[in-house]
This record gives C-alpha cells, sequence and structure tokens, in this order.
C-alpha cells in the first residue's frame, strides 16, 4: 500500500531486493499492446494452476446479463485522470459544470467535476510529502500536552494527552533514525563503507533479523543508519546479509532520494507542507477545504498510487490499451488524501470517505494505513455514516509481515462503543504461487482482524502519463477485492455492502495448505485458513455464482 503501513518502506526493499538481478518491482515499463502485460491475477487456481481470481471464468458465466454503471470511490494519492487507460472510465460529476467557479451542486466543493483533492491548494498544487502521524501529532498537540498535568485534564483531553505521549516516545526514536540515516546516506562513498562494516560485523552469524539487531558496529553513525536501513529492508527471502549489501550498494542511487526524504520530511515538526491547504490541522470538523484539480506535472509519484491501484479497479476493458481493470462498468472517483511521502490525516480520510459517499460511491477503496489516529473518532464518524448509506469500504491490511489481530493498525472497524463496521473489509496480499510462498512475506494477516486475501505480487498496471508499472503491497491486493465488489454490484445491484462482504468472503478460494509465516524473520509452518477471518483468497467466479442465489 505505497501506503498501507508504507508501501514506501516496502518500496525499499524492493529497490535493494530486485534492482541488482534486474526484476521489475516498481519499473517503469513502456506501454505494450493489449494482452503483453502478466495479468495472472485473473487465472483460475483449479484450471491454471495459479493463485489467481477466476476473473476470465467471471465474465464467461455474467455473458448476457446487464450491468449498471458502479462508482468506486480511490481515496488515495490522486489519479491521473488522462491516463489513456483510465480516462474513459472517470466518474464525472453530472450536476457540476466545469470550469465556471461556481458550486453548481451546491456540496460544498466547487467545480468538484471528477473528485476531490484535499492535499491541494486552491489552484491544484498539492505537497508530495508530509510528516509521518508522530510527527504531525508532535507538531499538533506538543505545545498543549508536553508540559500539561493530567490531573488537570477532561477526559477527552486525557485520551489525547495519553496518544501524544506515547507518539512522543516514538517520535523520539524516529528522529534519531532519521538523523542516523542522513549519515548514512551523505554520499556513496560513506554509504557503502557503513554497509560493508555492518556486514563484517554479521560474518559467521546466521541470517536473520535477530542477528541485525544484534550486531555490534560501534558508535560510528555511518554504520548505525547503515544498520538500520538493512534493518528496514530485511527479507528472509534474500538468502544472505553479503547479498542484502551488494543489491542496496547497486541501488543506492535510486534509494538515496526515498531515504532522505523519510529522513528530512516526514518526521520534520518544522514542516510546512500543509501550509498551502489552507486548513486547520488541528480542527477535525473542518470538512471545506482542498481543490478540484491535482496538478502532476512532471511527478509521477504524487498520483503514482493512486494510479495504479485505479486501475486494478476499473481500467477500461477490451481497448487494446494497456491493461484491463477487474469490473467493466465501473467510474473511478478521485479523492486525493495520501501524500506520497509521510502519513495521510485523519480530518482528510473523513472528509474523504464522507465525499465519496455523498457522491454516489457505492464501494470505497483505501489503500493506506497507519500505527496511530488521533482524530480516530472522526474517521469512525464517517465509517458509520458509509454503512448507514449502504457503501463498502475496502481497506488494505499493511506491509509489515505482522499479525494485526494484536497491534494498532488504523483505519479499523472497531468503534470506541465496542461495535464493528459491517461494511469494512480488510485484504492481505497473496502471490501467483500456490505452495509455501502462497502469503506475501510482507503482508499482514490475522484471523480477526483480517478477511481475506488478494493478489497483489507483481501487479502490472497504470501510472501516470500514460505509464504501466508492477507494483506489489496489500495496495495492489485490496482495490482486486474492490474490483470485484464492484463487480458485484453492478451486475447483481439489489445486492447490501454487507450482502457483498458476506458473499466475497463465502465464496473465497480456500487452499489447504501449510505456507511460511508472513514476516521478515523466516516464518514457521502454518495453515493459511489460519491468515485470516474466512482463510481464502477472494475468487471472481464463485462469488457471481453465490451471488446468482441471492434474491
Amino acid at each position: 500500500m505505497r501506503k498501507t503501513h508504507h508501501l514506501r518502506l516496502l518500496s525499499l526493499a524492493a529497490l535493494a531486493c530486485f534492482t541488482a538481478v534486474g526484476q521489475g518491482f516498481a519499473q517503469p515499463m513502456a506501454p505494450k499492446p493489449q494482452g503483453k502485460f502478466n495479468q495472472w491475477a485473473y487465472k483460475d487456481p483449479a484450471t491454471d494452476s495459479i493463485a489467481g481470481i477466476s476473473l476470465d471464468k467471471a465474465y464467461k458465466l455474467l455473458q448476457g446479463r446487464k450491468s449498471v454503471p458502479v462508482t468506486v470511490g480511490v481515496v488515495d494519492s490522486g489519479i491521473d485522470i488522462a491516463h489513456e487507460d483510465l480516462r474513459d472510465v472517470v466518474w464525472v460529476n453530472p450536476k457540476e459544470t466545469p470550469g465556471n467557479n461556481v458550486d453548481d451542486d451546491k456540496n460544498g466543493y466547487v467545480d468538484d467535476v471528477n473528485g476531490w483533492n484535499f492535499m491541494g491548494a486552491k489552484d491544484g498544487t498539492t505537497y508530495e510529502s508530509d510528516q509521518d502521524e508522530l510527527g504531525q501529532i508532535y507538531t499538533i498537540w506538543g505545545p498543549k500536552y508536553d508540559k500539561a498535568n493530567p490531573e488537570k485534564l477532561s477526559a477527552k483531553e486525557k485520551k489525547e494527552y495519553d496518544i501524544y505521549q506515547k507518539a512522543k516516545a516514538r517520535y523520539a526514536q524516529s528522529r534519531l533514525k532519521s538523523e542516523l540515516w542522513k549519515v548514512a546516506i551523505r554520499d556513496t562513498a560513506n554509504f557503502n563503507r557503513g554497509i560493508s562494516q555492518v556486514v563484517a560485523a554479521l560474518k559467521g552469524k546466521p541470517f536473520a533479523r535477530t542477528s541485525l539487531s544484534a550486531a555490534e558496529v560501534g558508535t560510528d553513525s555511518a554504520a548505525l543508519g547503515a544498520k538500520s536501513i538493512l534493518d528496514e529492508v530485511f527479507s528472509p527471502d534474500l538468502g544472505s546479509f553479503e547479498y542484502m549489501a551488494f543489491a542496496l550498494k547497486a541501488s543506492f542511487q535510486r534509494l538515496k532520494p526515498i531515504l532522505l526524504s523519510e529522513a528530512e520530511k516526514a518526521y520534520n515538526p518544522g514542516s510546512d507542507a500543509r501550509k498551502a491547504v489552507g486548513d486547520d490541522p488541528a480542527n477535525p470538523n473542518e470538512r471545506y477545504y482542498g481543490s478540484p484539480k491535482l496538478i502532476i506535472g512532471e511527478s509521477e509519484e504524487l498520483a503514482m498510487h493512486g494510479s495504479h491501484v485505479a486501475g486494478i479497479i476499473g481500467a477500461k476493458r477490451g481497448n487494446n490499451i494497456g491493461v484491463d481493470g477487474v469490473a467493466d462498468n465501473v467510474r473511478l472517483m478521485m479523492v486525493g488524501v495520501v501524500p506520497s511521502g509521510g502519513d495521510e490525516r485523519d480530518k482528510d480520510v473523513a472528509n474523504g470517505i464522507r465525499y465519496a459517499v455523498d457522491n454516489g460511491a457505492k464501494v470505497i477503496n483505501m489503500s493506506f494505513g497507519k500505527r496511530f489516529s488521533p482524530y480516530k473518532d472522526a474517521v469512525d464518524a464517517a465509517i458509520r455514516y458509509a454503512e448507514e448509506k449502504d457503501v463498502l469500504l475496502v481497506h488494505a491490511a499493511g506491509n509489515d509481515g505482522q499479525n494485526v489481530d494484536s497491534l494498532a493498525n488504523y483505519p479499523r472497524p472497531e468503534y470506541e462503543d465496542g461495535r464493528v463496521a459491517k461494511n469494512f473489509i480488510s485484504v492481505g496480499n497473496s502471490t501467483m504461487r500456490f505452495g509455501k510462498g502462497l502469503p506475501a512475506s510482507s503482508s499482514n494477516y490475522g484471523q480477526q482482524k483480517v478477511d481475506l486475501f488478494a493478489p497483489g505480487t507483481d501487479i502490472d498496471n497504470t501510472t501516470p502519463h500514460n505509464g504501466y508499472q508492477s507494483l506489489t503491497g496489500t495496495s495492489m491486493a485490496a482495490p482486486c477485492v474492490a474490483g470485484v465488489a464492484a463487480l458485484l454490484r453492478s451486475y447483481f445491484p439489489n445486492l447490501t455492502a454487507v450482502q457483498v462482504k458476506e458473499i466475497l468472503m463465502k465464496s473465497s478460494y480456500k487452499p489447504d495448505m501449510l505456507v511460511r509465516l508472513p514476516g521478515r524473520t523466516g516464518g514457521s509452518l502454518v495453515k493459511f485458513s489460519t491468515l485470516s477471518k474466512s482463510g481464502g483468497i477472494v475468487n471472481a467466479a464463485e462469488a457471481v455464482e453465490l451471488a446468482m442465489t441471492y434474491k
């Protein structure tokens, strides 16, 4: 999920892991003729022996059946609405006259013809990187709670105070990491020296993250920073510390700007990236700010994530251009809330959900996530609003390789009163091949908090400026599910959001096999069925067959 805690961090591992051996993770690809992209996710598990979603089979079952257009809210980093494979399926507000600077539909958002950008200045210029959530909390609440007496605070303030104290402790650790990273990546020679020093300290030690954590590298800042970077990208699939070092060194020039962005911007308490938007970041109830535009310019990063997600859901099918999306009768609504670097803000997430609901979305995809949610009440209210309006929310489970049953991960369907939203579905990332590596090693999992898995590894799809790239993460798995959900709501329009979720869960393909537990430590073998609530992978054909039985 770039995001989903976070695809940007996952990209560090990907660049390090794959660039040196020439495999295509997040590698730019020139447009190719239809059918030349590897859309393995649409294959059938039984007939193709590939862990796909049986999409081609689903469309055969739907032949002769009428569909209705379904709007899908892509609450993300923004969409390149001019992309050759997306422009024909972009949502158009029928009540708004383009460019007249009048709020024709009186919804509070002027000229929102194709959606809304909650991160944009009035002219559509948009910051690429915001603070990490820790930095946001530190900046907004620090003046109020840093020296506050908790005994004199109201119940609401005490709740915020407790969040601030936890964030402050994590923030201090993150700031130290950032400073070490900046030293380590100062120049190529310094980076290579630091990496080599760490690998030398690991000589003869087992290839495990625990070995890396215990490695003694002295007080040299470059080595300490290199150790932290190695820890960030560690994966048991890489085989050796020597190979990790080789891959990182080979990828340094491409990694450096990403690492620098992480080090300098995400945790910077003085960051004023948000200033141009003109809102009050400390007011979660503020609704009307931002821009109807998302000016991408030459930067592909700004709308890369959202464009890729949008294409998975509904890139124009059968047009002999690029790729085919999952759903064939969708309208993709651009809702910008997620920066390329740093974390999305709760108020933007809440407003983004509400905007999509109010403008007719029946499915909303949310490929992002974080560990702190200072204004969770506002997000909860928006989720509850979507539930009341019969809108399905599809959320990426995250890319930490951890069990989220006992781990904070936001947004989430649990309300403060203990009730659980019934319109919320959380998605893990599965790979192409059946066997031990079926769940992606980076994917979060959880028998209570993750509902099902979907293809999210090496997914070819749309990126800005008519581009196409292969990306990996639960960010790619969630829109696969959102696409199937949109397909069901299009061909079976009487189904409710709750029924669609029920169908997706019941009809998921449930392979009976032992797999490697996701994570960075190598992973013990567990049953795939224990990694999610349904125990399965989304299956479009089975979902269609089951939907046909609903009245």
